[in-house]
């Protein structure tokens, strides 16, 4: 690839607005003559023609020169490959007649980037594979990460320049710097270490006086760039001077070289002072008497500006320099006015600007541009038009300022640059400037009906499994049924495949019954692919629809045509769609309805992509049919893989997404649907954007079904799925297949269940719901599935409903689970054993029990056995509940108050003593005793610093020696001084002397050099608040007696002087919960009834649901209740004193039992008025609390799954309900295993008593 860019504005200020103008490179033929276009890779493929005016290319001699070399080497050979690309492409391009002109271009390989810079004096096409022959035998035996080569120097200016940018790791700021140096005439690589390459052969232009001198510096007249202003400027009249313009590295002898004169007269002609030490690149001088003529550019007769196409090195500076401007006046000309103008600061290569005043020009065209006024062959806008006017995008998208279509906020954004100009952006964004915004709006109008819509693939009876009759449509919820799918003959004849016997029963059904055309494989296929379009032909569509009506009389209320799709240019393994695919379409459809008139329905199946959807007139044909099944499924999948367009931020393709997005499914909605916008116009009427289809006729896409992906590193997508370890297996699925459906990447919504259910792929399950895209996701063995439970699909529905869109369609209805119909599609069920079964007659009224004959209990009596022990569990859990309300409840609160009042204190110091440091300076008391006497027993380095020389012991007589008594030899007593010393505080003990450290008996004396951030970071850690201490001092292991008085030697140990300390934080301060627990009592109180009757219906072989089902969901919040309770009887009266850890167990004992009694309630803990300083209390407790913390994380998140089940499960007949027993058997078990674990130890051991009698295995936690 090929590119260039604004040279002077930095490529790595982040202030930058970048443009990267491209070509790819090609064959060599193309190569050659390949216009340079622009570029922003980020936000896709931009490119704008722009090949220079001046063709002429110089005359130049040759000679020979050093070139200086700087090498960093690289142990890569891989990037020698790619260098040699850059290298050769870049000499095939700039050494071509065609590119002669060509001053500056960069060369990239696979993060290879490569830059040259050729001054306007060097003949590219005989110097550049001179100079390149020579450094690259030098890089050969390098192996460069970075190189720099250049001419420079001397009396060398910027046209006698010549450099080579070497950068291996993809930097094109780095490489810009060298260039920038090298166009302003000097050497990049000045006082570095250099090589030096020599007799090296260049072609430059030779030595030309501009009049008569014996000038020996090089001077040219033929430069590679026209900029609208000659170098030499003829006379204009009698006081005018001929003059020149500077370049960079130039100076006054350089330029009287030039225009052939002495240096004397070069200051005559210019009696500046200050000329020669503030010349500036494009600054003219006079090389004759007179004064620098006036060359400002004119505005035209017609009120246009004089008109500048930017190029790459130019600046505003230099620009206001050649045409006898100030930067001033180029900012007035071109703010707010001109397109794409950015400001001096970020100038653009390619650009139109204005150089005087009057109106702006048109943009230049950009060659790829679809819409907006880059768009080649843009004329000027009509009167009442503005330029963001022309050329909208199809289905009105929103056009970006690069010209480029999308509906996404990338494109969508109206967001202007720093000077509020139009086409621009802020940097790193891409702006809109035409068709604006992704809201979903004037959807004010409710549809008559809100119809829900399933389709039935009637080629079910295929799969092995998860087969569905036809007839039990008639009992779902579902007001229309489309079957899926009908064909063509050759004759055009509807050929409807009812291998399975199945379309009678569909044509009795209640519902809607809608025969469906085409689908995705008949539509692609090779085969079939040409059906649809060719009905449609003007010479087949009458006989089609004569066909299509004749049909719908076998009892058929409408017809649905899905073609996928209409003037697709890619789908892969057939040829391109056709122009006149969308016209033949509507044309078809529209004498489809007159053939049909109301009696029937016609509805077609449009794609929630705006690249296939732009080939339908989808407006007009949504005036034609009754409703639209809008595809908002596989947003995502396989088909990603390697599609750099596919999804944003993965430019591989190759990132795990979830095809059932909502964000992008809202992009989608917004860009099919109309809205209403005022635009100032000279109608001053309203104009309908985006696609205009009434939102009443939208019937959005839900799935029965999942994405799933074969994972490259399931650790890494479990990390995160932006994780650039995260990706999926390609090009074809490596995802595991469904025993049922069968395809690699494509599984139902009933495996889904069916996985997480039994574990069938003896890995690990790990099911979540992902807010971000509103899809529930799960990890199983190395796949990653997206799919839509059955609450999301719920939720959704409710939030397409209250958007007054026209009904949802739901792909598809046989996906959904198993039946019962795994059977001959045709026959009758076989008959059941009639073997009776053995009693249930043991009783199991304990876990213990439960797990003692887990491997005896006839399968089934395992529901009755476990529902029994429930029961017990849950009658044993009300009792100690009641008998805590109405008697010790508030005992047990006390306890808790005062242990959590107890734990402040040591909690305090105990952030002192870790973090002192960070906020406060410390004056410590040191021991000091005699240096001989330390340096014995020396036990650190900074032992014996603050020893001292001298006497070491005190004279041994009857008042000086330790030891008093006659029997005992008396020893000598050390003389102990006190020193303060500035050392740094705890936890730093680096500088501790003479003693213990650990503990630190020392006394230390604080000064607090940061006290609002240790305040700040102390209620953050501990939940302590400034306003319940005071400063004071601590004492932490002092000796002195009551009778001490200060300045006694005893005070130098054991005390912190001024630190905070604990002030009026007492039991009062607690908050309590007792009404959560009271409320919690409350909502109970039925579950024991509705648990006896469920298991009489156990009993007596009349319980119709799944009976695994029924366990799973009961059992979890009977065990929750029960451990609460037993966790709030282990909080018992406690003596006065007791240990830090003992206080913390109370703690958190209370703390739990109170945490597994909130979702009962209904609530969160962060929404819970009681539990407000629960923060506080748990941040008391320190890594002790960790169980409390895991028990937190799982209930107070709003869509944890307890919370969830007590919603479901506590509701009036509730267990009795078969429909609710299957939805919270199915939230329960799609809980991970490990949070499961964090609801305590007694719960997870009693679930892996249920599954050890249900026979379940679940993994091992990590």
């Amino acid at each position: 690839m090929l590119l260039d860019f604004a040279i002077f504005s930095p490529l790595d200020d982040p202030a930058s607005v970048i443009k990267l103008r491209t070509c790819a490179t090609g064959d060599g033929s193309s190569l050659q003559t390949a216009p340079l276009s622009s570029s922003v890779p980020s936000a896709g493929k931009r490119a704008i023609g722009d090949t220079f005016s001046d063709t002429s290319c110089i005359t130049a001699s040759g000679s020979e020169v050093n070139l200086e070399m700087l090498v960093s080497s690289s142990e890569s050979t891989l990037l020698s490959t790619h260098l040699d690309s850059a290298l050769s492409t870049l000499e095939q391009y700039m050494s071509s007649s065609a590119h002669c002109q060509t001053k500056f271009l960069v060369g990239y390989s696979q993060g290879v980037v490569v830059a040259i810079h050729s001054g306007d004096a060097i003949d590219n096409g005989r110097t550049i594979p001179s100079i390149l022959n020579q450094v690259k035998g030098h890089l050969d035996s390098a192996s460069p990460s970075n190189a720099i080569a250049e001419l420079c120097g001397d009396d060398r200016n910027a046209d006698y320049t010549f450099g080579i940018a070497i950068d291996t790791t993809g930097n094109l700021a780095s490489v810009q710097k060298a260039i920038a140096s090298w166009s302003n005439g000097t050497c990049f690589a000045a006082g570095q270490p250099t090589t030096k390459l020599s007799g090296i052969k260049i072609f430059e232009a030779p030595l030309i006086p501009l009049s008569h001198g014996n000038s020996t510096k090089r001077s040219t007249r033929s430069h590679k760039h026209s900029h609208g202003h000659a170098h030499l400027h003829k006379h204009e009249a009698r006081a005018t001077c001929k003059a020149i313009s500077v370049v960079g590295g130039d100076s006054c002898g350089s330029l009287a070289s030039k225009c052939g004169i002495t240096p004397a007269s070069f200051s005559k002609y210019n009696p500046n002072k200050k000329l020669c030490s503030t010349l500036q690149p494009g600054q003219r001088v006079c090389c004759t008497a007179g004064t620098l003529p006036d060359i400002t550019p004119k505005p035209g007769k017609d009120g246009s500006c004089a008109s500048y196409n930017v190029h790459a090195g130019d600046y505003c500076a230099l620009l206001a320099n050649r045409n006898g401007l100030t930067v001033e006046q180029i900012e007035k000309f071109n703010d707010k006015t001109t397109w794409g103008w950015n400001g001096c600061n970020s100038l653009a290569a390619g650009i139109n600007i204005c150089l005087s005043t009057g109106t702006p020009p048109l943009p230049a065209p950009v060659s790829n541009a679809v819409c907006g006024p880059l768009k080649p062959g843009t004329t000027a806008p009509k009167k009442g038009q503005s330029l963001a006017d022309l050329n909208p995008c199809p289905l009105n998208s929103c056009c970006d300022v690069w010209g480029q279509c999308g509906i996404t906020p990338d494109y969508c954004t109206a967001e202007k640059g720093l000077t509020g100009n139009p086409g621009t952006a802020p940097p790193k964004k891409n702006g809109c400037v035409s068709n604006c915004g992704i809201e979903i709006k004037n959807n004010s109008n409710r549809p008559k009906d809100f119809i829900k819509i399933a389709y039935y693939e009637s080629w079910n009876w295929d799969r092995p499994c998860l087969n569905y009759r036809a007839i039990n449509l008639g009992g779902t919820t579902y007001t229309h049924a489309h079957w899926g799918f009908a064909t063509l003959d050759k004759s055009y004849n509807v050929v409807v495949n009812d291998t399975y016997k199945q379309l009678d029963d569909f044509l009795s059904l209640p519902n809607k019954k809608i025969l469906s055309f085409g689908g995705w494989g008949y539509s692609t296929d090779p085969k079939t692919f040409e059906s649809l379009r060719t009905a449609m032909n003007p010479a087949n569509v009458d006989k089609f629809v004569d066909n299509i009506a004749n049909y719908l009389k076998k009892g058929l209320d409408g017809v649905d045509i899905d073609w996928e799709y209409p003037g697709a240019p890619d789908i892969p393994g057939i040829p391109p769609g056709l122009k006149t695919d969308g016209p033949n379409y509507l044309t078809f459809l529209q004498k489809l309805r007159k053939a049909l008139g109301s009696s029937k329905s016609i509805s077609i199946a449009a794609p929630a992509s705006y690249w296939y959807l732009k080939a339908f007139p989808i407006a007009d044909m949504a005036k034609v049919v009754d409703y639209i099944v809008y595809m908002t499924y596989d947003l995502h999948g396989q088909w990603d893989y390697k599609n750099i367009w596919a999804q944003d931020g993965c430019s591989a393709g190759n990132c795990v997404r979830s095809h059932v997005n909502l964000t992008e499914t809202t992009y989608a909605l917004a860009m099919i649907k109309s809205f209403v916008r005022s635009v100032p116009s000279i109608t001053n009427m309203s104009t309908v954007t985006k696609a205009g289809v009434p939102a009443s006729k939208i019937n959005v896409g839900v799935s029965s079904y999942g994405r799933s992906f074969g994972l490259t590193s399931r650790p890494a997508c479990e990390k995160s799925l932006s994780d650039t370890g995260c990706h999926m297996m390609g090009p074809k699925s490596g995802a595991t297949p469904g025993n049922c459906t069968q395809t690699a990447g494509y599984i139902s919504n009933a495996e889904i269940e069916e996985i997480m259910n039994l574990n069938t792929t003896g890995a690990g399950i790990d099911y979540a719901y992902d807010k971000a895209s509103d899809s529930d996701t799960l990890f199983y063995g190395n796949n990653w599935v997206a799919y839509m439970s059955d609450t999301t699909k719920k939720s959704r529905i409710a939030h397409y409903q209250s958007l007054n869109f026209g009904g949802t369609v739901d792909w598809a209805v046989d996906l959904q689970q198993f039946t019962d119909d795994d059977l001959d599609p045709d026959g009758d069920d076989d008959l059941p054993d009639t073997t009776p079964l053995a009693a249930c007659s043991a009783g199991y009224s304990t876990f213990e029990d439960l797990d003692a004959h887990a491997d005896s209990i006839p399968q089934h009596c395992v529901a009755q056995y476990t529902i029994t022990t429930l029961k017990a569990l849950l009658a044993e859990t009300l009792n100690n509940y009641t008998t805590l309300l109405s008697d010790g409840y508030d005992k047990k609160f006390s306890i808790y108050s005062k242990a959590v009042a107890g734990s402040a204190s040591q909690s305090l110091l105990g952030f002192i003593d870790d973090h002192g440091n960070d906020y406060a300076t410390c004056t410590v008391a040191e021991t000091s005793i005699c240096c001989k006497a330390c340096n014995d027993d020396k036990k650190s380095d900074s032992y014996c610093d603050y020893c001292f020389d001298g006497k070491c012991y005190h004279e041994c007589n009857v008042l000086g020696c330790t030891n008093k008594r006659d029997d005992v030899q008396p020893s000598q007593e050390l003389i102990v001084k006190t020193v303060n010393e500035s050392e740094p505080c705890p936890p730093n003990y680096g500088k501790c002397g003479y003693g213990p450290d650990n503990p630190y008996e020392q006394t230390v004396y604080w000064a607090w050099k940061n006290s609002s951030g240790f305040f700040a970071d102390l209620e953050l850690n501990t939940g302590i608040p400034k306003s319940k201490t005071k400063m004071g001092n601590y004492d932490r292991m002092n000796s002195c007696a009551p009778s001490a008085k200060a300045g006694d030697d005893c005070w130098s140990i054991g005390m912190y002087y001024n630190v905070p300390i604990i002030n009026g934080y007492s039991a009062s301060d607690v908050a309590n919960p007792k009404e959560v627990v009271s409320k919690g009592l409350d909502k109970i109180k039925g579950l024991p009834t509705q648990i006896d009757q469920v298991l009489t219906a156990l009993q007596l072989n009349g319980y119709l649901g799944d009976d695994m089902e029924l366990i799973d969901s009961v059992s979890l919040p009977i065990l929750m209740l029960a451990s609460a309770t037993e966790n709030m009887g282990t909080v018992v009266q406690i003596a006065d004193k007791i240990t830090e850890e003992e206080r913390k167990a109370f703690i958190l004992a209370f703390l739990s039992a109170i945490f597994l009694i909130v979702p009962v309630i209904g609530e969160v803990v962060g929404s819970v008025a009681e539990l407000t300083d629960i923060g506080t209390v748990m941040a008391l407790l320190g890594a002790a609390g960790n169980s409390a913390v895991d028990i937190y994380t799982v209930v107070d998140d709003p869509k944890n799954a307890p919370l969830a089940i007590f919603d479901l499960i506590l509701a009036p007949l509730a267990i009795a309900d078969i429909a609710t027993i299957t939805k919270v058997a199915n939230i329960r078990r799609g809980m991970k295993e490990s949070d499961i674990a964090k609801l305590g130890d007694p719960v997870k051991r009693r679930t892996d008593i249920i599954d050890k009698v249900k026979g379940v295995c679940r993994p091992d936690l990590e």
